[in-house]
C-alpha cells in the first residue's frame, strides 16, 4: 500500500469516526443538552476522550456547531420526505411543528436557540453568522413546503416563508420557556389555519 493510499484510508476512517461521534452527541444532546457540559463528561457519555473530541472538532464550540449542522441535515431529510408524502402545505407545516415540538427534541432545540443568541453577539468568533445562516438555509425549504399559494410574489420577495419560519420558531421558543403545550398548540393552529386558507385561495 502506498503512502497516499494509507493517508486516504486514514482520512476515511477519521470521517467515519467523526460522523459516528456527531450521531452520538446529537442523541445525547436531545436528552441532556450540551451547552452546560464540559468536554470530559461529554466524551465519557459517547465513549470517547477530550483529546479525541478536540482532534475532530477543535473546540467545544466546534463540537456544538457540528451537532447542530447534523440536526439541521436530519430536518432537511424529513422535509424532503414530507414534500413527497404530505397532501397540502398545511399538512407539511403541521408535520414540521409536531417534530420540532416533540419533547424528545427539547435538548436539541434549546441548544439551537442558545447558539442563535450567541451568534448575535459574536461577529468574528465561532458563532459568527450562525443565526443568519439558520434563516437563509431554511427559507427555501419553507418556500417549497408552502407550494403554490394565492398572492405569493415569488421566492425573493415573498414574505410568507419568513412569516411561517419566524412564527414556528417563536412558538417553539415559547413552548421551551413555558412548557404550556396546549396553549402554544392552539396558537400554532391559528398559523396552520392561515396557511390552509391561503393555499385554498390559490387553487
Amino acid at each position: 500500500m502506498t503512502q497516499s493510499e494509507t493517508a486516504s484510508d486514514s482520512s476515511g476512517e477519521d470521517t467515519a469516526r467523526k460522523s459516528e461521534l456527531v450521531r452520538k452527541l446529537l442523541a445525547y444532546s436531545a436528552e441532556h443538552g450540551l451547552s452546560r457540559m464540559s468536554l470530559r463528561p461529554l466524551a465519557a457519555a459517547v465513549g470517547s476522550s477530550p483529546r479525541v473530541l478536540l482532534y475532530f472538532f477543535g473546540s467545544k464550540e466546534g463540537l456544538v456547531r457540528a451537532v447542530l449542522i447534523r440536526s439541521r441535515e436530519n430536518q432537511y431529510r424529513l422535509v424532503e420526505q414530507w414534500l413527497a408524502e404530505a397532501s397540502s402545505p398545511a399538512d407539511r407545516i403541521e408535520r414540521l411543528w409536531q417534530w420540532l415540538a416533540d419533547p424528545e427534541q427539547a435538548g436539541v432545540e434549546r441548544l439551537f436557540f442558545e447558539s442563535y443568541a450567541r451568534s448575535l453577539h459574536d461577529e468574528d468568533g465561532a458563532w459568527a453568522g450562525f443565526g443568519k445562516t439558520s434563516v437563509s438555509d431554511w427559507l427555501p425549504f419553507i418556500n417549497r413546503m408552502l407550494g403554490a399559494m394565492a398572492g405569493r410574489p415569488g421566492r425573493d420577495t415573498d414574505p410568507m416563508p419568513t412569516f411561517v419560519l419566524a412564527s414556528v420558531r417563536g412558538l417553539l421558543l415559547d413552548l421551551l420557556a413555558t412548557g404550556e403545550r396546549d396553549r402554544v398548540g392552539r396558537a400554532f393552529g391559528v398559523l396552520a389555519d392561515l396557511v390552509r386558507r391561503e393555499a385554498a385561495a390559490g387553487r
